[in-house]
């Protein structure tokens, strides 16, 4: 019976050594035989790319870095591998490539794609408002980062479009948890958001009902002159929204607002530029 066990053990070993050994007498067939350029083979990487063709075009990115150490399209398909793993939800893998990619190549001009890959990783994890936002946060500060060190980049239009998304993401978020403290009527607690709101996502969605509430406190705690002059920036940017409708109905007593329908103009608020959220875009591919 041991002698048995032996011989079946030998043969498995001797299968799985006889397996590799043709695996690795394939790939080395695979670069032997090949007669394309370097250039050519990142274009058909490319093509396959575009036909949803991963692996095939793995295997073309592959023959240049074996075949082409030294070519400008070595460094291109590190990031190709990027996106593909990308596409195949590998995060992890997908940072761990632009980061290295960014650390021994920082004078790229393929490095602003580098962090826009990176970028995206935590964009597309944004969650819902009532959850964490780290993911958001940290896509926020990577697409401002390319703003600020890669002006007037190709990806400038489509990063400006997803921190909108992201303002209204956090907005909402910070919104929320100011109206669990409203409703406790914890003020101090719920001005930290409202105020971090105003100051940092004034172009969000929620701007109009952050400005309310932001008055709404204010007069609550007899501080009239600050909630006048929110509700002066709420009438100024959204006269005909219901959230001035509220907050005028609430203070139109007072004697320094009456009933002119410009009687904000006097105390010069703030004018506030919401961008239109647009349909985005899918992520981009390296040319």
């Amino acid at each position: 019976m041991l002698k048995l066990i032996l011989v079946l053990v030998s043969f498995f070993i001797i299968s799985c050594s006889s397996n590799d050994s043709i695996d690795n007498i394939d790939k080395q067939n695979l670069y032997e035989n090949n007669t394309l350029s370097d250039k050519e083979l990142f274009e058909l990487a490319n093509e396959y790319i575009k036909n949803d063709q991963f692996e095939s075009a793995l295997i073309e990115l592959n023959k240049i870095e074996v075949l082409f150490p030294s070519s400008e399209y070595a460094n291109k398909s590190i990031l190709l591998n990027a996106y593909i793993s990308f596409v195949n939800r590998d995060y992890e893998k997908t940072r761990a490539l632009a980061e290295n990619y960014k650390t021994y190549y920082p004078g790229s001009t393929d490095i602003v794609y580098a962090n826009y890959l990176e970028a995206m990783t935590y964009y597309v994890l944004l969650k819902k408002s009532d959850y964490s936002q780290k993911n958001a946060e940290e896509a926020l500060d990577k697409f401002t980062f390319i703003l600020n060190a890669y002006p007037d980049s190709i990806y400038e239009i489509d990063i400006i479009t997803r921190i909108q998304v992201i303002n209204n993401n956090l907005a909402d978020s910070k919104l929320d948890k100011a109206k669990f403290y409203i409703k406790r009527k914890n003020y101090n607690g719920a001005l930290l958001y409202l105020v971090d709101i105003y100051e940092n996502h004034n172009s969000s969605n929620s701007i109009s009902e952050t400005l309310f509430y932001l008055s709404k406190i204010y007069f609550d705690l007899d501080e009239i002159d600050t909630s006048i002059k929110y509700a002066s920036i709420l009438a100024y940017n959204f006269p005909n929204s219901n959230w001035y409708s509220k907050i005028y109905n609430l203070i139109n007593n007072i004697n320094e607002i009456d009933n002119e329908p410009n009687w904000f103009e006097k105390y010069n608020p703030l004018e506030i530029f919401i961008e239109n959220e647009s349909t985005l875009s899918d992520i981009q591919v390296l040319k």
